[in-house]
């Protein structure tokens, strides 16, 4: 096993623009940013809001009852709200503590709050803490598409603690594994193997620290390549271009964002098969594990030409078609345009 240092750093034209911090020096790296600090916590994390604003010394809180449907600008317009009673300044540091729904929500609103505020995340779930609040990515959804609306913001500090995932719900620990299969998928080596004996238990988190922070780095790595998203960052979208339709069309929060992920997954690897011969026995393994963890294997019924529209507008879409990623082996990742309209339903015809 690979065993990353304490920070892994995200770095654009030679300047560190994000620190993920995977030790306890978080808060001190927080700190250390700006003099003033403000938080927005979901609300749902009860004691845990204390808990971080108690580490990075501030007593301006703002707890927010947030959802995937509620990832919303009328929301963002609640923060922005908030900002302006409580005296938000260019210099004041803005903190999210939350899930990758509230990270991704608050970073959008520092992201464009008096043109841009800095930013820092301390993420609470599995999918935030593998993949949704490092990078730089933030936005909001609308009622037409999934994150359709955003900016590339990156945290100055991403704290990855692994205390937060002792008291995750199952279904959350579901939606990460979404996130972290995918990133063994496309990166191969210890992580994909280690996922065939992985257990949904937050009772020993130091047991999941590893998994978290191969995660993390592979995402690193891929992020310091291509900040934002011309080539290569557009592999960590493996799963994504299925998975962000069905999020829509069937209503945000039905599925959560691993489930659909995991069906995303499921229809890249058997176009995989079809288009770059990937064997079969890979999808096979994934089924498997999805099985086991309890993800929904099994794709909805949908009317097709609603779901290839949708499609359409992802945001992955580029003038001339929709770009795919599809793997020509575990670890091997392409990037596959215009993949036929017929084949693709075929696909999903078989799954379903």
């Amino acid at each position: 096993m690979d065993n990353p240092s304490s920070t892994l750093e995200i770095v654009h034209t030679k300047t560190v623009v994000s620190s993920i911090v995977l030790d306890a020096s978080w808060p001190e790296k927080i700190l250390a940013l700006a003099s003033r600090r403000v938080v927005v916590v979901d609300a749902a994390l009860g004691q845990w809001a204390s808990w971080v604003a108690d580490r990075i010394k501030t007593d301006t809180v703002l707890s927010l009852s947030i959802s995937e449907k509620g990832k919303s600008l009328a929301t963002v317009q609640k923060v922005y709200e908030w900002f302006g009673r409580t005296g938000v300044m260019r210099d004041t540091l803005v903190v999210g503590v939350g899930g990758g729904v509230l990270t991704d929500l608050v970073g959008y609103a520092a992201a464009t709050y008096l043109r841009g505020l800095p930013f820092a995340a301390v993420p609470t779930s599995l999918l935030a803490q593998v993949d949704a609040a490092i990078g730089g990515k933030v936005g909001v959804n609308t009622p037409w598409g999934k994150n359709l609306v955003g900016a590339f913001h990156p945290a100055r500090v991403v704290a990855l603690e692994p205390e937060f995932l002792t008291t995750l719900p199952l279904r959350e620990w579901r939606a990460g594994l979404g996130e972290v299969m995918k990133s063994a998928l496309i990166h191969g080596g210890w992580l994909y193997d280690a996922l065939d004996t992985i257990e949904l238990t937050g009772e020993n988190a130091a047991l999941w620290t590893p998994l978290v922070k191969e995660t993390a780095k592979i995402k690193v790595e891929l992020v310091n390549q291509d900040l934002y998203e011309d080539g290569p960052r557009m592999f960590l979208n493996f799963g994504h271009t299925i998975g962000h339709a069905l999020e829509t069309l069937l209503g945000y929060g039905v599925l959560s964002h691993g489930e659909a992920v995991g069906l995303g997954a499921l229809v890249e690897l058997a176009l995989s098969e079809r288009l770059r011969g990937l064997d079969v026995q890979v999808r096979i393994r994934v089924y498997r594990w999805m099985r086991a963890w309890g993800l929904p294997t099994t794709f909805p019924r949908l009317d097709f030409s609603r779901l290839w529209q949708q499609l359409q507008g992802d945001k992955k879409a580029r003038s001339t078609g929709l770009v795919w990623v599809l793997l020509e082996d575990v670890g091997q990742p392409v990037l596959v345009p215009n993949i036929p309209e017929d084949l693709v339903r075929s696909v999903i015809k078989d799954l379903s």
